[in-house]
């Protein structure tokens, strides 16, 4: 894990790190030894990129365990979440278990600081050695814009944003689903469908409802009938 002064903080970025995780909920069904993962991802096992990369998933909360990493419940929510509100709020959680972010966050009330008031506030909270601070400025940047993305959204504007239903059915063979005004984004698995406007916030909640599906369709007894 990387540090700044006495805070720790990950080494990736969180989308990378929900990234890894879904990979080791999906193709490991949840559970994978360390030396599993460095094979997946084309590491050595005693590589310290690789102990990096959990150490930033247990950072977030996002895996459990030493020898054996086990997904946790809040990465579930967060791969698989049901819908944008519950994906929210477990993104939610995984910031708010870094604490330098979470200082950072409450900082600036929510907002995006420019560069030099960013540095002062690390310099302030930290203790940390300029040189030091500058130096790993960069990706702790990153890091509180993805917090602030997640974070200052209320729960109202997703939901007026997007709208995810389990009981949407559309019939096989029936026409294609009305243009939505301006650009946005429509999916529609099955009897499961998301709506919503193009921004990267609703692109990241598209892209968890594909993970969802998939999900569920890697967990479907293989001998049933095929779903067109």
């Amino acid at each position: 894990m990387a540090k700044l002064g006495t805070y720790s903080y990950p080494d990736i970025r969180f989308g990378d790190a929900v990234e890894i995780a879904g990979r080791i909920l999906s193709k490991f069904k949840g559970s994978v030894t360390v030396k599993g993962l460095a094979w997946e991802l084309g590491m050595a096992e005693n590589s310290g990129t690789l102990f990096a990369k959990i150490a930033a998933l247990r950072d977030f909360g996002l895996v459990e365990g030493r020898g054996e990493l086990r997904v946790s419940d809040l990465a579930r929510k967060v791969i698989a979440a049901a819908n944008p509100v519950e994906h929210r709020e477990a993104s939610i959680q995984a910031f708010q278990r870094v604490e330098l972010l979470r200082a950072l966050y409450e900082r600036f009330e929510g907002e995006a600081p420019d560069d030099t008031t960013l540095l002062v506030a690390l310099e302030e909270i930290t203790k940390a050695p300029r040189e030091e601070i500058v130096r790993r400025f960069t990706l702790i940047q990153r890091h509180l814009a993805d917090a602030a993305r997640v974070m200052r959204k209320t729960m109202a504007q997703i939901e007026a944003g997007v709208a995810l239903s389990g009981q949407a059915a559309v019939a096989a063979g029936e026409g294609s689903l009305p243009a939505a005004e301006g650009a946005g984004i429509s999916l529609v698995v099955g009897k499961a469908r998301l709506t919503a406007p193009l921004t990267l916030e609703h692109i990241d909640a598209a892209i968890n409802f594909l993970r969802a599906m998939r999900l569920n369709l890697e967990s479907a007894p293989k001998d049933g009938a095929a779903t067109s």
